[in-house]
């Protein structure tokens, strides 16, 4: 049976793997959103028809339930998986009782409401700037380049040999040079600066979304075997918070861990200790140590 350390390795690299897959989703989102921007009527070089940006709405949302949310409907399928795996990590540490899998579909159908959330706002964001463009006549190739950053940031797709020869390093490369190629990205193409765009949050999402489904089960899992310990694990790396560096692989009582997370540090989210552990894009786990 796989340990507690075994186990977050296989979360993180489970995380790896969704984020790819929701990269590629939306490289789709791209293509498509760009193929209906291409059939706009233009007038001399610029959009002009409101009436044609209005009617695009419908389109993109169809688009993007097409490409960005199958895909997330079918990463959270594999969240039983997930469920799966979790008991076989408990069951090295004692004996429970496993959760009612309407749970498990309760929790999978939240996640999908964040996922979902999300590409609601991004549908206003792209709507808004098809009719915004339209209504500036705003020149096409600059409208098509403010929608595929708005959707995929510096990565958004090209032509352009260079250009993809840097997202390719920035996507694949070491830390080093992905921040040079992304620089270079910046200052060479104008690609997002600021890096609000849908590609970035929904990867951001699929992390945090992980974690609070596996921290949901064990906290479940514990509280009703009665745990009144916990240990606090996940390993840490050059970018973990001084705050879990300093309760990395401890356990704790609830009245400690009471005590302890009512305190406040560098990206503490509001919510429960036991679901928001060290905060936004926590890698760290609860597990109950049962008696």
């Amino acid at each position: 049976m796989p340990k507690d350390t075994e186990y977050a390795d296989l979360l993180e690299n489970l995380t790896l793997q969704h984020q790819q897959r929701l990269s590629d989703s939306l490289e789709r989102l791209e293509s498509e959103v760009v193929k209906l921007v291409s059939k706009a009527p233009l007038k001399d070089g610029n959009l002009y028809d409101l009436e044609w940006a209005i009617a695009q709405r419908k389109k993109i949302r169809s688009a993007l339930e097409a490409e960005y949310l199958t895909e997330v409907q079918d990463i959270l399928k594999g969240y039983q998986g997930v469920a799966n795996n979790t008991y076989k990590m408990l069951g090295a540490y004692g004996s429970f009782n496993e959760l009612s899998p309407k749970v498990i579909q309760q929790l999978q159908r939240l996640s999908f409401q964040g996922f979902e959330a999300i590409g609601n706002e991004y549908l206003d964001v792209i709507s808004t700037e098809v009719y915004q463009s339209t209504l500036t006549n705003r020149a096409f190739n600059d409208s098509i380049k403010s929608i595929q950053q708005t959707i995929n940031g510096v990565y958004i797709q090209s032509n352009d040999a260079e250009a993809k020869r840097l997202v390719n390093i920035a996507k694949n490369g070491t830390a080093q040079q992905s921040a040079a190629a992304v620089e270079k990205l910046h200052a060479l193409y104008a690609r997002d600066r600021v890096g609000n765009n849908l590609r970035r949050y929904a990867n951001v999402y699929a992390q945090d979304s992980l974690m609070q489904f596996d921290a949901s089960i064990n906290t479940a899992i514990g509280k009703e075997s009665g745990a009144t310990h916990w240990k606090y694990y996940g390993g840490t790396t050059a970018g973990t918070r001084s705050f879990c560096r300093k309760h990395d692989g401890k356990t704790y009582t609830n009245e400690e861990i009471e005590q302890i997370w009512a305190g406040s540090w560098a990206g503490k989210s509001s919510s429960d200790a036991f679901i928001a552990r060290g905060g936004y894009n926590c890698q760290h786990h609860w597990r109950p140590v049962f008696n």
